[in-house]
């Protein structure tokens, strides 16, 4: 800071005392491009940028990266509004894989869309939030059908059957009479069944895969020969 005042000869105690003090604010560091940066602002300042970059959706309860995220968005929503990117970009703040489908891709109703992942909801907030982002965005004509929430499940299916047979023979003087022994069948088997939830107006849809079979079988023999004399 220079101590050469540009005050002319006759000015005020005052004036002179407020240019010192206004000096002083050269030298006061201020990263203008930090705090205007969503990943780089000061986490107390982050409310004031969400306004200023006009956020449509915003919640205080947000984790920090939650609402840098929401704000580094914000400049693609507001230029790309009413297209299918801009629906994405958006929902991604809910569901992160996120894709948007419209109607021409899965043969539903002219004009409408949905939304497709393989997230889950933790709440309902999160569910009702989506919902918010998504109309924020949308363009006027089109409208969410449904949001698909797919969901895989893997339960291996093992069925196992096991069949003891005996024979017992005696020879004697008398002619052989094979006397087979009891068999004591065993058999063990699961069925599993899969099925559709849907919710209207929004529809959360289950789909499962085919499960895996995995067959054993065992047989065991068991043969009793007495010879007499």
């Amino acid at each position: 800071m220079s101590n050469a005042s540009l005050l002319p000869p006759n000015s005020t105690p005052l004036e002179r005392a407020a240019a010192t003090t206004n000096a002083a604010l050269g030298d006061i560091e201020v990263p203008i491009a930090a705090l205007w940066t969503p990943q780089d602002c000061p986490a107390h300042v982050l409310p004031w940028l969400a306004w200023a970059y006009s956020v449509d959706e915003w919640d205080t309860d947000w984790t920090e990266q939650q609402k840098r995220d929401a704000i580094d968005a914000a400049v693609f929503i507001h230029r790309h509004k009413g297209t299918v990117a801009a629906v994405t970009r958006a929902v991604t703040a809910v569901l992160d894989d996120a894709e948007v489908e419209e109607w021409f891709d899965y043969g539903g109703e002219p004009f409408h869309f949905r939304i497709v992942s393989d997230s889950r909801f933790t709440g309902e907030a999160d569910y009702r939030r989506l919902i918010r982002l998504v109309e924020s965005a949308k363009n006027a004509r089109s409208w969410l059908e449904a949001v698909v929430v797919r969901s895989r499940i893997e339960m291996p299916l093992y069925h196992g059957s096991v069949i003891a047979q005996g024979n017992k023979l005696s020879l004697g003087p008398r002619p052989a009479i094979p006397a087979p022994a009891n068999a004591t069948p065993r058999t063990g088997q699961a069925y599993h069944v899969a099925r559709t939830t849907t919710i209207r107006a929004f529809e959360i849809r289950i789909s499962v895969e085919p499960t895996q079979r995995h067959w054993r079988g065992a047989l065991h023999e068991f043969r009793k020969l007495t010879i007499r004399g």
